[in-house]
């Protein structure tokens, strides 16, 4: 018999470049909804991690600009299909980054399982636009400023700006917090942030909100390490963009204070590997409230992406549809990642908890079961899609003026 190896791989390994990780550790529903492991070899017990893993910072080949085809893809969700191998979910065979960096990613590759389990499995629909495939990495010609439209800056402000004081600090037990208050608190204790940043995050409310929505990016797989912020900052494989929404409202000191990708996928990495966070989904939802940090929530579900689409999003819908979708309204994006946050941070996985999520009742699978699938989308057209994430004439007039200092130098 093959030996089964003691460690599991984090979340964090696979979203930064690290080992691959064996795909058959992606857990299913059972009837009584528990995310249960496929057969693995890998152990399950919860070990602590070891050691930085290092960060693959080759820029992405795939230009996040560039629309695919509208034909999309189908994918069979028969029962009794497992996620193909050559999944993306932690990367690939060869290793990659879906949710810091790298080139790999998670979000993709077959999904399947028993058509009777809740979330909907067995169905065979056409997957999302942006299914079966790595996350798109923002990328663009150096000096090119990163618009509103880029990061989704309505999407992530509605998220950071909530005032719904319903999560659970997981350092200290406090109650009553927003979503903010708990990312920001965790990434303020990360061992990799300095002291002079950690008095900074718990002061400067407006600041911390701009670095969170950026660290966001980073955490979800959408930035990797190869961005930077600042003009003067020239590095081999490194590309400068100016965030004009996040930048042009602070004076020339304090928009340094943002950070570069590297250093913020730093400090999350650091806000997972300071003390001992669950490793899955299923050890998560073992464990009692205060269950971990966002961060390392948010590193889990991309890990996880196709059977966090397969149980909690509707046909053709995906995870990554969260951040990238433009024609699903910001707001109702935004209302589904807040769902899904409280759902594994908060919630207690049944059907009452479904139905008392402050981010709205829970829909039901076309199969029954747990209605644990995020509220209904607002969908847009493609006009009223562009009404969104409009950039103000300062904003304009701050990205070019950035981008003309990056050629002069």
């Amino acid at each position: 018999m093959t030996e089964v190896p003691s460690e599991v791989s984090s979340p964090v390994a696979s979203a930064t470049g690290g080992l691959a990780g064996d795909l058959s550790v992606i857990p299913h529903r059972s009837a009584s909804n528990k995310l249960q492991p496929q057969s693995s070899t890998h152990s399950s017990d919860n070990k602590d991690r070891g050691g930085h893993v290092q960060a693959d910072t080759r820029p992405s080949s795939v230009d996040a600009d560039e629309r695919r085809s509208s034909n999309g893809r189908e994918a069979s969700r028969g029962a009794g299909v497992n996620i193909s191998q050559s999944s993306s979910v932690s990367g690939g065979a060869g290793g990659g980054g879906n949710g810091v960096g790298g080139v790999g990613g998670a979000g993709g590759g077959e999904r399947g399982g028993s058509g009777n389990h809740t979330g909907g499995l067995g169905r065979k629909q056409q997957t999302s636009f942006f299914s079966g495939s790595k996350i798109k990495h923002l990328k663009k010609p150096d000096g090119v400023p990163l618009w509103r439209k880029d990061i989704q800056f309505e999407f992530l402000e509605a998220i950071f700006t909530d005032s719904k004081q319903v999560f659970t600090n997981s350092y200290d037990g406090r109650k009553e917090c927003t979503f903010a208050d708990v990312y920001i608190d965790a990434m303020a204790r990360s061992s990799k942030t300095s002291k002079i940043l950690r008095d900074k995050l718990m002061s400067e409310r407006a600041n911390a909100l701009n670095m969170a929505m950026v660290c966001l990016l980073v955490n979800v797989g959408r930035m990797n390490t190869t961005l930077n912020f600042f003009p003067e900052m020239k590095a081999q494989l490194r590309t400068y963009h100016a965030i004009p929404s996040l930048q042009s409202y602070t004076d020339a000191h304090a928009y340094k204070q943002l950070q570069d990708a590297p250093r913020l996928k730093s400090i999350l990495k650091g806000a997972c590997e300071d003390r001992k966070e669950p490793l899955t989904l299923e050890q998560l939802e073992g464990m009692e409230v205060p269950r971990t940090n966002p961060i390392n929530l948010v590193f889990l579900l991309s890990t996880y992406a196709p059977k966090v689409s397969e149980l909690h999003f509707p046909e053709s819908r995906d995870f990554y549809d969260l951040i990238m979708r433009s024609t699903l309204s910001s707001k109702s994006r935004a209302r589904a990642f807040l769902w899904l946050m409280w759902w594994y941070l908060e919630g207690d996985f049944t059907i009452k908890s479904a139905e008392d999520n402050p981010y709205g009742k829970g829909q039901e699978a076309k199969d029954g079961g747990i209605p644990c699938r995020v509220p209904q989308f607002e969908h847009l057209t493609e006009d009223q899609a562009a009404l969104e994430n409009v950039d103000a004439a300062q904003e304009i007039e701050f990205g070019e003026r950035m981008q003309k200092e990056r050629k002069s130098m």
